[in-house]
């Protein structure tokens, strides 16, 4: 089966193209591992999961990381009443069941394109009195933002193109792909 098999029929597998190869994936997420192990090496880590889309770059991470005692923990946040002329509110749809007080916390995203949810998320969990709390993300899209936010780990940067794969979807499919493809539209 290829990767575009991965994809109901009604999705044209022409508009899909190769974007970021897998093994390119590996060693970003390996990099990201190192620089994560180096910085918090010894100590305790709570890395918080932002689902659905950050569950495959976070077992690849968790695994990557050496010499740090890592704790996970996973939110699902949701878009309530979200349309063209406003943002939405964000809601908690999974809440975290991790005391975060004074614990080194690392929030894990795919993908940061308007920052609406991940500004969202810092907030509530700078509530918690964490001993520290930052963001890596395996994608940026820093020309999307809505808000000011930002990751401190950073693995790659993207076009202003739309992606699926390795975590990232199109209507729930696609998630488990090995490859990071851009789609072309109209779908």
């Amino acid at each position: 089966m290829s990767e575009k098999d991965k994809f109901p029929s009604h999705f044209a597998s022409t508009q899909f193209e190769k974007y970021v190869d897998h093994k390119e994936i590996k060693t970003v997420v390996e990099s990201l591992g190192h620089a994560i192990s180096q910085k918090y090496a010894g100590q305790e880590l709570v890395l918080v999961g932002v689902l659905k889309g950050s569950m495959t770059f976070m077992a690849d991470l968790a695994r990557a990381i050496k010499g740090v005692r890592v704790y996970v923990d996973f939110v699902k946040l949701q878009s309530v009443g979200r349309s063209k002329e406003s943002a939405g509110t964000i809601c908690i749809s999974k809440d975290l069941t991790t005391n975060l007080v004074d614990r080194n916390v690392l929030i894990v995203e795919e993908i940061i394109d308007t920052g609406r949810a991940l500004s969202f998320l810092k907030k509530r969990l700078q509530l918690s009195s964490p001993r520290s709390i930052e963001v890596v993300t395996l994608f940026d899209k820093p020309y999307k933002r809505a808000v000011p936010v930002m990751a401190e780990l950073i693995g790659k940067k993207l076009d202003d193109t739309f992606v699926v794969g390795y975590g990232l979807d199109l209507e729930d499919y696609g998630r488990n792909c090995e490859d990071l493809f851009s789609l072309r539209y109209p779908n």
